[in-house]
C-alpha cells in the first residue's frame, strides 16, 4: 500500500528545526513525493501546566504552535491536505501529558512520545537497559490512562529512546512480547493510534535493512492487538522525508491496508 500522508513534521517553531524546515518547501518536496496530506507537529508543552526547569520548552507553547495557522493563510497547498498538530510531551512530574483538554481541542491532532528519555528521564535509569525500558513502559502506561488520553491521536516512535547513547534497537528488542501485547491492548481500546516512525528506516539502503528491524515484531504485535497506525517521517528539514522511501515496503511487510491506518490518515 502506498503511504501518502506523514503525520509528524517539525518547522522553524520546533527549536530543533532546520532553517530548511518551512511550510513552502515541505509542500514542494511532498509535491514531488506524491504525498497528499501533512501534519505538523511542532514540539509543545502548554504553559498552562508547571514544567521545572522549562529549558527546551520555554518558548514553545501553546500559541507558538499554532502561529502556524497564520503562516498558513494564503499559501498554495497544492491540493496537499495540511493539517496544524502538535508533538506534547510525557510529564514526569506528574505522570501525565504536558497538554490541558482546553488547549488540545485547538489542535487538528496532538501526538505523545514517552520516549523523549534523553530530557524526561533521569541519566540513573540509563544502565541497566531494564531500568530504561522500565521507564518507558511506565510512561507509556501513564499517558494512555491519563485524563487527556482521549485527545492524543498517536503515540509517537514508540519505545525509540531519542539521542540514546546506545542503539536504542537493543531496548526495542528486549521488551518482551507480553509487555508490548499489554500496552497495545489498552492503546487499542483507547482508540489511539501507534505511530510508524520512518527515522530508524532513514538509512535503510535495501529491503534486508528493513525487514532486519526490531520495530517489525512490535509493529507487528500492535496490529494484532487491534491498533491503528500513522505514518511519521519526524521530519526537521527537508532531507528527512526521503525516510518515506521505505514507508511502502514496511506496510506491505506488516500487510496493512487502509483500515489499520487511523481515520485521521486516509
Amino acid at each position: 500500500m502506498k503511504i501518502t500522508h506523514d503525520l509528524h513534521i517539525h518547522t522553524t517553531l520546533s527549536l530543533c528545526g532546520k532553517p530548511d524546515a518551512t511550510v513552502e518547501n515541505y509542500l514542494a518536496a511532498a509535491k514531488e513525493r506524491g504525498l497528499t496530506k501533512l501534519g505538523f507537529a511542532d514540539h509543545m508543552w502548554d504553559e498552562k501546566i508547571p514544567l521545572a526547569g522549562a529549558g527546551f520548552y520555554e518558548k514553545q507553547g501553546v500559541e507558538h504552535v499554532l502561529s502556524l495557522r497564520k503562516t498558513l493563510e494564503g499559501i498554495d497547498t497544492n491540493g496537499i491536505k495540511v493539517l496544524v498538530g502538535c508533538e506534547t510531551e510525557y510529564n514526569p512530574q506528574t505522570g501525565g501529558v504536558a497538554i490541558t483538554e482546553e488547549s488540545a481541542e485547538k489542535f487538528d491532532f496532538v501526538l505523545v512520545p514517552t520516549s523523549h528519555t534523553h530530557m524526561m528521564m533521569p541519566k540513573e535509569f540509563l544502565y541497566p537497559y531494564e531500568k530504561h525500558i522500565e521507564f518507558m513502559v511506565q510512561a507509556y502506561e501513564n499517558a494512555i490512562n491519563s485524563p487527556v488520553s482521549r485527545y492524543i491521536t498517536a503515540m509517537a516512535h514508540p519505545f525509540a529512546a531519542v539521542c540514546c547513547p546506545y542503539d536504542r534497537k537493543i531496548l526495542i528488542g528486549m521488551i518482551e512480547d507480553d509487555t508490548y501485547k499489554r500496552v497495545f491492548t489498552k492503546t487499542a481500546e483507547k482508540g489511539i493510534a501507534v505511530e510508524i516512525s520512518l527515522v530508524d528506516f532513514r538509512s535503510a539502503t535495501s529491503n534486508a535493512d528493513v525487514e532486519a528491524s526490531p520495530l517489525l515484531r512490535m509493529f507487528t504485535i500492535a496490529k494484532e492487538c487491534g491498533c491503528k497506525f500513522t505514518f511519521g517521517s519526524d521530519a526537521h528539514n527537508i532531507a528527512n522525508l526521503a525516510s518515506h522511501n521505505s514507508a511502502e515496503y514496511l506496510s506491505t511487510l506488516l500487510s496493512l491496508t487502509e483500515n489499520d491506518l487511523a481515520p485521521i490518515a486516509r
